[in-house]
């Protein structure tokens, strides 16, 4: 993929690799693969039922399950962003949350940004949310609202040094709609000169997503997965697939941070606090018949699939992707980060986030 040479409303682009065609159009590229955009069906479950059992466009047990998550979350995304990551306005239980992972994630950025450039990649970016929290860092008139905001101003203000060395911000979402708001949301906090300049909302599949080698080669990747957005992912081998290609996004010289929810949490927290009613108003209730307690695996009525995980769980997942010279925290080797006291108390990250995270870093 090479960044910044797409110019008008919509374009073709040809893949250098496969020779597969892609389209440029509504202020992002489309990188879903043909077989899984043909698949998405528009009529709904129904006929997508009828074409299995008809045995039409065959496909894979991943590119199904990848499908599965695609159509859940149709719908979703300006609710999403109100209800789940808005820095404000979002239910506490997941705000509170993505607090943390934002300090922690800035925190990291600002050593690393002063000694090299950087290339940030958000696999799962849904809504765009750290496409905005970035973006306000670069661009001094962006987000105004919440740089005047006395509990956002100080995250959200504008930074020189990443203005001058934050080379590239990445989102991949293969929600088409969540990939669109994004656009939308860049465009609306002032962000739309920086589109597909150095800001990129990509559709597509995070598990197959590669970089320009040439171009970025020189930049230091910082890859994250936030969120659960690894528990998302329908199945274990996705998982794995998702952290290789993570790795294969970092090398040869980067950072990967996954960030999911704990699983000694799940029955007590998840079931009764996490799922409140703004989250369960977007991603919709939990379906009892569907949901593993033993497991740490849920199913809501839109179909979102999510799956908790334990220290040792995820660092199983670690070592099958083949990733070497991590590190797994959780509430036990978790330190509250300073600086950020309007945002997110140091007894707020101990008692709200910490008994419920788990955090995988790894330098590749």
């Amino acid at each position: 993929m090479q960044f910044g040479i797409i110019k008008s409303k919509k374009e073709n682009v040809i893949c250098t690799n496969c020779q597969a065609g892609y389209v440029f159009k509504n202020g992002y590229l489309n990188l879903l693969a043909p077989n899984i955009k043909n698949e998405i069906c528009t009529k709904g479950m129904l006929a997508r039922t009828i074409k299995e059992k008809l045995h039409v466009g065959i496909i894979s047990k991943n590119d199904h399950d990848l499908i599965r998550g695609i159509i859940a979350s149709k719908y979703m995304a300006r609710q999403y962003f109100r209800n789940v990551v808005h820095p404000t306005e979002a239910a506490w239980s997941a705000r509170s949350y993505e607090r943390f992972e934002e300090i922690f994630i800035t925190n990291y950025l600002d050593g690393i940004l002063k000694k090299k450039q950087v290339t940030f990649v958000d696999a799962g970016s849904g809504p765009g949310r750290y496409l905005l929290l970035l973006g306000s860092k670069i661009g001094a008139n962006s987000c105004k609202d919440l740089k005047k905001n006395p509990e956002t101003s100080r995250l959200y203000q504008y930074d020189e040094i990443y203005e001058k060395n934050l080379r590239y911000v990445i989102g991949i979402d293969y929600s088409e709609e969540m990939i669109l708001h994004s656009t939308k949301l860049l465009k609306k906090y002032g962000l739309g000169q920086f589109l597909n300049k150095r800001i990129f909302p990509v559709t597509g599949v995070a598990q197959n997503f590669n970089l320009n080698k040439k171009m970025l080669d020189s930049t230091h990747k910082v890859i994250v997965c936030t969120f659960q957005t690894l528990g998302n992912q329908e199945n274990t081998e996705l998982q794995v697939q998702m952290l290789k290609s993570m790795k294969n996004l970092a090398s040869p010289h980067g950072t990967i941070i996954v960030s999911v929810f704990n699983r000694k949490l799940f029955k007590d927290f998840g079931l009764k606090k996490f799922y409140g009613r703004e989250v369960k108003r977007t991603v919709g209730e939990i379906v009892g018949s569907k949901q593993d307690v033993e497991n740490a695996i849920l199913r809501t009525s839109k179909g979102v699939y999510s799956k908790w995980f334990s220290k040792d769980s995820l660092e199983d997942l670690f070592c099958r992707a083949k990733i070497s010279k991590y590190k797994i925290m959780d509430a036990k080797s978790l330190q509250p980060i300073g600086g950020y006291e309007e945002y997110l108390k140091a007894e707020e990250q101990r008692k709200d986030v910490f008994p419920r995270a788990i955090v995988g870093m790894a330098q590749i």
